[in-house]
């Protein structure tokens, strides 16, 4: 089949720009590359990354480490957080930026050994900022460590170089012209991911090769069946996946939802918190998307709840997204994309979310496009925009003094 997206990525100049295209193809289509890129400039600082860990990590008594950012940002906690706390066998949390500038007195823990991971492509979210603020101001013991996009960002430049801050920045073509982001997600994804495998960089590399294997095999192989499926006519989309791939499931319903302004209203879940009421979306106008465990124990629970929606005869059409498929899996779904077929890459699924939420970036692109709409800048009133607009992130403590609103970011 035709590699869609490649097609794309490759027209020229003037149409691409005409049709609301010039980034966001080449963002997905890039990330294979990028990741390999970025994983050999974070390997050159292994012994610093490996130090900054031991000191403010490895060697505490009480540690804790927060995962935070918003939006897409805040969904890289979600995709990680399992991986790094089975590795270092501590507290890890992901809590959105959104969340914490609100009810930081309740997030965050004073006498803890805190490490504050701030995910941000631009660097420049007000809550993001104003996070790293709260967290220095309420905190006795926090460092920080800052994975951005953008060098010129207010994160890297406001607190890249402060002695309790490791500062990752990752190279500029991370940071996506386009509203969605895409190629930032993945790699500052991956970026966590290499934290995760501070010890075993030697496995890490085969598997960051695997991935970017594995997902250039699906553009090539898939891209054009993804298109097709967005030809259909469905109003909703729901993304189902299990521990990390939860996490890829609730990006990829906000890559859909925002490629196409709303147009295609999308919701995630797990597989096993499908059936405690959210089932109740599913309709004749609905795409079910499936990311597939590779673990036979968790692929059984996955297996069961599809077999439910298959008997009960609701969706549209259902696509699954898995190592390989078999008998029983084709039987409960329309198509299949399998990343794994003949078991030459062993990808562990707590890794597979910066691989597997390609299929919803595209979903997305391809729906954008199919609705005529610009998948650069999708938002035609304006209602999204690239950058966060209009927050404020007001002082506490100046509240709690005087009761004054004093913005200390925004």
């Amino acid at each position: 089949m035709a590699n869609v997206l490649r097609e794309l990525a490759s027209l020229p100049l003037e149409e691409r720009r005409s049709r609301g295209i010039e980034h966001t193809p080449r963002e997905i289509a890039s990330q294979p590359r990028l990741w390999i890129e970025n994983f050999k400039l974070l390997k050159g600082r292994e012994g610093e990354v490996r130090d900054f860990l031991e000191s403010n990590i490895f060697s505490k008594e009480k540690p804790r480490v927060i995962l935070s950012g918003a939006g897409t940002s805040a969904f890289i906690g979600l995709s990680v957080q399992n991986l790094l706390r089975s590795r270092w066998g501590i507290d890890v949390d992901a809590r959105p930026t959104t969340d914490i500038v609100t009810h930081w007195d309740s997030i965050l823990l004073k006498d803890a050994d805190n490490v504050l991971v701030s995910f941000s492509r631009s660097g420049n979210s007000p809550e993001s900022l104003g996070t790293v603020m709260l967290a220095n101001t309420f905190c006795e013991r926090i460092s920080h460590i800052i994975i951005t996009c953008n060098k010129d960002g207010k994160l890297a430049r406001l607190y890249g170089n402060s002695d309790n801050t490791l500062l990752l920045l990752l190279t500029p073509e991370t940071n996506d012209k386009g509203l969605a982001m895409t190629s930032s997600f993945s790699t500052m994804l991956m970026t966590a991911q290499f934290l995760a495998y501070i010890d075993d960089l030697e496995e890490y590399e085969r598997i960051v090769n695997s991935l970017s294997e594995a997902t250039e095999g699906i553009f090539e192989e898939y891209s054009s069946l993804l298109k097709e499926i967005t030809e259909l006519d469905f109003k909703r989309a729901v993304f189902l996946g299990s521990g990390t791939l939860y996490g890829c499931a609730v990006e990829s319903h906000l890559k859909l939802q925002e490629l196409t302004a709303g147009r295609v209203i999308c919701k995630a879940d797990s597989f096993l918190g499908l059936r405690h009421g959210p089932e109740v979306v599913i309709d004749d106008k609905t795409l079910v998307v499936y990311f597939l465990s590779s673990d036979p124990f968790v692929r059984r629970y996955e297996l069961d709840l599809m077999r439910d929606v298959w008997v009960k005869g609701i969706g549209m059409t259902k696509l699954v997204v898995c190592n390989r498929s078999d008998g029983e899996v084709g039987r409960y779904v329309d198509h299949a994309i399998e990343f794994d077929r003949d078991g030459a890459f062993k990808i562990p699924d707590m890794c597979r979310p910066m691989m597997d939420v390609t299929i919803g970036q595209m979903l997305g692109l391809f729906k954008s496009i199919n609705l005529k709409l610009k998948p650069d800048n999708p938002s035609e009133e304006g209602i999204i925009t690239r950058v966060v607009k209009g927050v404020r992130i007001y002082d506490p403590q100046a509240f709690k003094r005087n009761g004054e609103f004093k913005v200390i970011a925004e």
